[in-house]
């Protein structure tokens, strides 16, 4: 019986020292304003949501622009049509994912793929 209790012991020890990593790591969030044609203002890596969207804000002039999305990811991107007629936002835990949705999203709204990454950036 006592073995089973320090079998047991040294299991939970390892499975706790091996989360606690995870259970500090803290969320980021980040954002994209866009004034739906030129102007634009990303933020990553920001502590709340509207730390991220004042960042964002910020960046792209909060008289002229809008949030036009916000999420719990490392990696924010914007995507922008040619003909400026779509704009596509993606978030994800890498900046290939990111860039991919946000790509994903405009291209879907135009044809012959004519949308671009304007911008894309990860919190380290």
């Amino acid at each position: 019986m006592t073995t089973r209790l320090t079998t047991l012991a040294a299991i939970l020890l390892t499975a706790a020292s091996t989360l606690a990593p995870v259970a500090q790591a803290q969320e980021v969030w980040g954002a994209v304003a866009t004034d739906n044609e030129r102007l634009f203002g990303l933020s990553s890596g920001m502590a709340t949501r509207e730390a991220a969207e004042t960042s964002a804000l910020a960046q792209c002039g909060p008289l002229e622009c809008a949030i036009r999305m916000s999420a719990p990811q490392r990696c924010i991107a914007y995507a922008h049509s040619d003909n400026g007629q779509a704009s596509g936002y993606g978030a994800a835990s890498t900046r290939a994912d990111a860039e991919q949705s946000a790509w994903n999203e405009c291209n879907a709204r135009v044809p012959s793929n004519s949308c671009t990454i304007r911008a894309a950036r990860c919190f380290e």
